[in-house]
């Protein structure tokens, strides 16, 4: 379970470099921002905020 859940994260994050390279091949600016929230479980959850600028 482990070991899928960490493949899982390590793909997104390639899929996300990857993307943020053709971002920038096509001149858009990305700016990520990372905030944690506590679930009402107790678990903490991370939001990704997105701006994207058009470079000229």
């Amino acid at each position: 379970m482990d070991a899928d859940l960490a493949k899982a994260v390590r793909d997104a994050v390639a899929v996300l470099n990857e993307t943020l390279a053709e971002a920038a091949r096509h001149n858009l600016a990305v700016t990520l921002r990372t905030t944690a929230h506590q679930t009402t479980g107790g678990v903490e959850q991370v939001v990704v905020e997105t701006q994207i600028y058009k470079r000229l």
